[in-house]
């Protein structure tokens, strides 16, 4: 009889050992469990991330200050820090304040034929002709017209009642901001006595990175979309559009939702130009636009962003699309800090190493670990 107790040959692996497969499935059942969570408290969820990420930005100038000053004084620190994040807030509501009531002042009691240009009012009366293109460019005008007339009131509307409602919620944010800030030290210390030998060190460092990118982040971002505001204020400007400050101010804040954001900065003056101005001045400015988003998107953005975010394009606009889906307006600004925040900590984790590498724009685990680590790929 054949000897049953010898080992079977060992042929190519096909399937997944269980300890893996149960360590994935673990993690998928982790990950939908977490979104159906965030769904659920979504309000709370916002403020908690929100206020997370602008204590993280802030940080610097809290311990600056800590550094300089004495220990019984160190609250004059956490005010500092916390001041820097309240200009900023109220810098941007004021301006979207004065930029929607320009465009309200702009548009409210207006008639549709005030708004079309003189050299398209012809067309757009009905006298086109035989002239089949002109029919399509005049029943176009006539339908952007009319949808400006009586959507964009109420849109600038809608910004100064979100913006009200913004600076009501912002003080619950400010808050939970500052005493982030205040027991920072303090989890620092609860965390040494929780987690296992070397864990401490892993989470100190993981939060380090993603601090340090997310400043450089926000701040590449800021000097990218005030580049790309003044060069659209600079190049509307000689052809006389209206509501110059309206396309800067958007301009400058959609250069923080990527892709999508410049796509939107972009067309919306364009769409006005060929309400305002005759066609061939409205391809004019269209094409001037183009050039400037293509400098700044190609040359521009890339060197000064280098490779500090280290996410797939393509997993930066999936992120992008279901965040806005999920949390609305504040999603699509959270979503590329949320997935950096994400690729970081799966890399301390052996087994999320995959998922990491995969929502990643590195190529290898040795790259994606220095990216993970605070150092740049050579």
């Amino acid at each position: 009889m054949p000897d049953d107790s010898r080992p079977l040959p060992e042929g190519p692996r096909r399937f997944v050992p269980r300890a893996r497969a149960v360590q994935w499935l673990l993690l998928v059942i982790a990950a939908i469990l977490t979104g159906w969570a965030l769904r659920a408290v979504e309000s709370v969820a916002v403020t908690v991330v929100l206020s997370f990420f602008l204590a993280l930005a802030v940080q610097p100038v809290d311990r600056m200050a800590a550094e300089r000053l004495p220990r019984r004084a160190a609250w004059l620190g956490h005010l500092l820090a916390l001041s820097v994040v309240v200009v900023v807030v109220l810098a941007f509501l004021g301006s979207l304040w004065v930029a929607a009531g320009q465009v309200i002042e702009r548009f409210d009691h207006m008639d549709i034929m005030e708004l079309l240009p003189d050299a398209g009012l012809e067309a757009a009366t009905g006298n086109e002709g035989e002239d089949p293109l002109g029919r399509v460019y005049a029943n176009a005008l006539r339908s952007l017209a009319s949808t400006a007339v009586e959507q964009v009131p109420m849109l600038a509307r809608s910004v100064v009642d979100m913006a009200g409602t913004t600076l009501g919620g912002l003080i619950l944010i400010l808050f939970m901001t500052l005493m982030m800030l205040i027991e920072a030290r303090q989890w620092q210390m609860k965390s040494a006595a929780v987690l296992p030998d070397g864990g401490t060190g892993v989470l100190r460092d993981s939060l380090s990175v993603v601090a340090v990118r997310l400043r450089r982040y926000l701040l590449t971002r800021a000097v990218l979309g005030l580049l790309t505001g003044g060069l659209y204020a600079l190049w509307l400007w000689p052809f006389g559009l209206d509501l110059l400050f309206v396309w800067a101010l958007l301009a400058f804040l959609l250069n923080f939702v990527p892709t999508i954001g410049s796509l939107l900065s972009g067309i919306l003056p364009v769409l006005y130009a060929f309400l305002q101005k005759d066609p061939g001045q409205a391809f004019l400015i269209g094409g001037g636009i183009f050039v400037i988003e293509q400098v700044m998107g190609n040359y521009v953005d890339p060197r000064m962003q280098g490779r500090q975010i280290s996410v797939s394009p393509l997993v930066i606009l999936v992120v992008l699309l279901f965040w806005t889906w999920f949390w609305g307006a504040i999603g699509a600004v959270l979503a590329v800090p949320m997935i950096m925040t994400l690729i970081i900590v799966l890399t301390q984790f052996r087994v999320a190493l995959p998922v990491a590498l995969l929502l990643s724009s590195e190529t290898s685990y040795e790259d994606l670990e220095r990216v993970a680590s605070g150092r740049q790929p050579g």
